[in-house]
């Protein structure tokens, strides 16, 4: 069995961060040129984060509010955030790969990230094909190089608005599965499906789509009572 953690929406309250642009750097990656911005915190670091970004066909960028929204949280706990354009996107090289080849090149963006803070904690997000993505990696790493917590939003688990189907493997750990009750997109009862063999604790926002629109203090809350840091 499975349990909901069901937030409230909080009327006429509006999201609150602000953002600052990050500083781009360039890894080679399979498919070339791999392009990721990387945002420092300010005082001590604390440890690294890697936070993936929605489908590149479909608009998404780093620059995303849910991604944005993960990085400034671990920004503010005192975390490095490398938030890397998939391929086919912004600076990156390559084409689309359905999260073959995407995942391939987070997995070089977490390699890089270790050599450059040796012996501190890894964290990680991702929104919807991002998170996607981040299983897909957390699922390839050995359990001691795996994050210590992850936050996952909109995690598509099925077919995808009747265009895209995902196989998204099973992983435990402490991860924090952040979900909009009313998202037509990756439905929740395919989520649940895809959860309730693992027993996942699914976190639900009522009344919320798929892109948590008018939602984002409420996943601010939500990750603020979930991080460790």
């Amino acid at each position: 069995m499975f349990l909901f953690i069901i937030i409230v929406k909080i009327e006429n309250s509006p999201a609150i961060y602000r953002f600052s642009m990050s500083e781009p750097i360039f890894l080679q990656g399979a498919a070339g040129q791999l392009e990721v911005f990387v945002d420092y915190p300010q005082g001590e670091v604390k440890g690294f984060a890697i936070v993936c970004h929605p489908h590149p066909l479909q608009g998404g960028t780093p620059q995303h509010k849910v991604p944005v929204l993960l990085a400034q949280m671990f920004l503010e706990r005192g975390c490095v955030v490398y938030r890397p354009s998939f391929r086919g996107s912004g600076q990156s090289d390559g084409i689309h790969d359905e999260g073959y080849g995407e995942t391939d090149d987070v997995l070089e963006v977490i390699k890089f990230a270790r050599t450059q803070h040796i012996g501190l904690p890894f964290y990680a997000g991702g929104f919807s094909f991002g998170a996607h993505v981040m299983a897909k990696s957390y699922a390839t790493l050995p359990i001691e190089l795996q994050p210590k917590q992850t936050v996952l939003c909109g995690l598509p688990t099925a077919t995808v608005a009747g265009l895209r189907h995902y196989v998204t493997p099973h992983i435990k750990g402490d991860i924090l599965f952040l979900h909009g009750e009313a998202d037509d997109v990756t439905l929740l009862s395919d989520l649940i499906e895809w959860a309730k063999p693992q027993r996942h604790l699914l976190t639900i926002l009522p009344g919320a789509n798929h892109f948590f629109t008018g939602y984002l203090k409420q996943l601010r809350i939500a990750i603020t009572r979930f991080l460790m840091l």
